[in-house]
């Protein structure tokens, strides 16, 4: 985020810019024992910046926000002597603009879905690079989650599909799912039988728009409603619902004895960009452009990748059943067209949502 033009040679950087890269070269140096002597030798010469004592960020909550704080947060307050302050948000538009009004220069930092942070920043919310006019100058995804179908291993005995997942009859009871038309509208798809590769050539469409909301409409009375992977996991855990979707790594990373008691629909995952941006009353904040530049950087990219769980065990997929062994690629959600129609799907959503 806001450095990829930082070293173009001969290049006079605009004040905004060389300010924003001389925290990214500030954040850079943190990993100079991590990422090799390439990061040290170019960085080595700043290193006098005084950052403050707590740095407050919104992330989510649930095992997110666990595998941050172990592998992103610690490391960055054990070599910066100061600490990361995370708390737990939903990340939407309307808390984005509501924490900006009501709290202004409070957060260093926010997680938020990539698609929601190219509409807040096409609607001015976060800090842009000056020097960056595509949808990416507010920040770069820095984490992929899967998101798939979880249900009761004691309820089943055969796995279920997404096309199980709306059949009532047959498995009574009821369904958590996102409330937001992103993963829901690609869910009510892939149920009524569209390809995984045709998904957004449907869904790109008013007829397909229109057969996804179709699609609900027969499963709205078995709805739960969940805003947070860690609210989805919640629902499936305590019994609030049959099966839902949920975030793999929700589940892969409870204890053994409540592991088992889940199974995971894998082959039509979804696949989720989240990115970190700065909001705008932060955008004069050097430690704020710093912790960002070293989150996004791609140590910590793979960092998190590494630490978090999103497909089964080496173990499970070798003892299990076939389709274990040979898993698809998750389906990628489409950022460019939730940029495009998120605000329209949106207010037809909630709309739809809310009617008896």
């Amino acid at each position: 985020m806001l450095l990829h033009h930082a070293f173009a040679p001969h290049t006079a950087a605009p004040k905004q810019t060389r300010r924003t890269l001389g925290a990214f070269a500030l954040a850079c140096t943190l990993l100079a024992g991590l990422a090799g002597g390439a990061h040290a030798r170019t960085y080595h010469r700043v290193r006098h910046a005084v950052l403050p004592a707590s740095l407050k960020v919104l992330t989510f909550g649930g095992a997110i926000a666990a595998t941050q704080q172990k592998v992103l947060f610690t490391p960055y307050e054990q070599a910066q002597k100061h600490t990361i302050s995370a708390t737990p948000w939903d990340g939407t538009l309307d808390s984005l603009k509501k924490q900006e009004s009501l709290n202004p220069k409070r957060w260093a930092a926010l997680m938020m879905e990539n698609s929601s942070l190219q509409v807040s920043c096409s609607l001015g919310l976060l800090v842009r690079d000056p020097t960056d006019t595509s949808n990416a100058s507010c920040g770069q995804p820095s984490a992929t989650i899967d998101y798939a179908m979880a249900w009761d291993h004691s309820r089943f005995e055969t796995p279920p599909n997404w096309a199980d997942f709306w059949d009532v009859a047959r498995h009574p009871g009821r369904r958590g799912l996102r409330k937001d038309p992103r993963t829901t509208l690609e869910i009510a798809l892939l149920a009524d039988g569209v390809p995984s590769e045709a998904l957004y050539r449907v869904l790109n469409t008013r007829d397909g728009i229109d057969r996804a909301f179709r699609k609900l409409d027969q499963l709205r009375p078995y709805i739960v409603w969940w805003s947070t992977p860690e609210e989805a996991a919640r629902i499936l855990k305590s019994g609030g619902a049959l099966m839902g979707s949920v975030p793999t790594g929700e589940i892969l990373s409870l204890p053994p004895t409540e592991r088992e008691h889940f199974g995971i629909f894998w082959s039509q995952r979804l696949a989720v960009n989240y990115a970190w941006g700065i909001p705008k009353t932060a955008g004069q904040d050097a430690s704020a452009l710093a912790l960002v530049a070293w989150l996004e950087h791609p140590t910590q990219k793979q960092a998190f990748a590494n630490a978090w769980p999103s497909l089964p065990s080496l173990t499970e997929m070798a003892s299990g059943p076939a389709d274990l062994q040979h898993l698809p690629s998750a389906i990628p959600v489409d950022d460019t067209f939730w940029d495009t129609h998120l605000a329209e799907l949106s207010t037809r959503f909630e709309h739809w949502a809310t009617e008896r």
